[in-house]
């Protein structure tokens, strides 16, 4: 399974964080949640600005945890909570 980020990305109403990956040509949305920015990356806010300058710096683990979600899943689009960062 070959997996790409296109560096799309935006903040949905329910406070996450959605991007997108290119799974072996095909568009999948993967979200990760403000809990899980708060919980494991020191966001503190649920402003559109803040919840994108956290997921930029830590964009690195972020689309580690949900390629490894991807490759569990199918790659079916992706879901990110606190849990998937232990």
């Amino acid at each position: 399974m070959t997996v790409v980020f296109s560096g799309r990305r935006e903040v949905v109403a329910a406070s996450r964080v959605v991007f997108e990956a290119l799974v072996d040509g095909k568009d999948i949305w993967c979200s990760v949640s403000a809990d899980a920015l708060d919980d494991h990356f020191g966001n503190r806010g649920r402003l559109p600005a803040e919840l994108l300058r956290t997921f930029e710096a830590n964009r690195v683990t972020i689309e580690d945890a949900a390629t490894r979600v991807l490759e569990r899943s199918g790659a079916r689009s992706v879901e990110l909570e606190t849990a998937d960062f232990h």
